[in-house]
């Protein structure tokens, strides 16, 4: 079951990528607005064929959205962490859900109505603006993830993805903590889970990271951008203790 109605935490919800940039009270207006829905783990949050008349931000735990191929088989297009936000292009749109949504562990979201979105776009160019950066950039990323999957193999993905994950942490030795199973990651690059272990263990025994559960180290991120751009891997180190 799912709790609704608890208010939202205008702190919190300006730390959404959609809301950064927006004065603290207009924030403050949309939070008192909105609601809270937090669910446990392992609860489906969207179906496909669902309609929204709002869209979610993540303001604690971790969910995945993913569809599901003719057979069954999860595709997992996003990790949904703190601070993104999905319904989108299902709100503005009027289409029902081409994707589904579950959480990876116990969530809560703030729902953000439709009419309070609109009203807001309307009188606040500054949101308007916020808006299509947030969904030119999930574009963005899908036509990433896209040519990847299209143009890459299997190390390259995992390379892309360390360096694309660590691109904000300050060198020279980059600790990753891993934000979801490896199962879940491996499927958002359209990998096994088998495959994405083995790759990532080739890569620590050839010196380019260190394994540390689920957190990796990037030991040579100059080495890891050659291998992107299809250089061949260095020679092995002496295997790890």
């Amino acid at each position: 079951m799912h709790s609704t109605g608890h208010p939202v935490d205008p702190e919190t919800l300006a730390r959404s990528a959609l809301l950064a940039d927006l004065e603290m009270a207009r924030v403050a207006d949309l939070a008192r607005r909105s609601w809270t829905v937090r669910h446990p783990r392992s609860v489906r949050v969207l179906s496909r064929g669902d309609r929204l008349d709002g869209l979610f931000v993540v303001l604690s735990g971790k969910l995945k959205l993913f569809m599901l191929s003719c057979n069954g088989d999860e595709r997992i297009l996003r990790v949904l962490q703190v601070g993104d936000s999905f319904g989108e292009a299902i709100m503005f749109n009027g289409i029902p859900s081409p994707v589904f949504v579950d959480t990876l562990m116990h969530s809560e979201l703030a729902f953000l109505p439709e009419e309070v979105i609109t009203e807001t776009l309307r009188r606040d160019p500054e949101f308007v603006l916020a808006m299509l950066r947030n969904m030119s950039g999930l574009m963005r990323v899908l036509i990433t993830d896209l040519e990847t999957a299209c143009m890459q193999n299997a190390l390259q993905r995992i390379v892309n993805y360390l360096l694309r994950e660590a691109q904000n942490a300050p060198p020279p030795h980059i600790a990753l903590t891993m934000p979801a199973p490896k199962a879940v990651i491996a499927s958002t690059l359209n990998l096994s889970a088998e495959t994405f272990s083995r790759e990532l263990h080739r890569l620590q025994d050839h010196g380019y990271i260190e394994i540390d559960r689920r957190v990796v180290y990037l030991r040579d991120r100059d080495g890891l951008k050659a291998v992107v751009n299809g250089v061949r891997l260095k020679q092995a180190t002496a295997q790890h203790g």
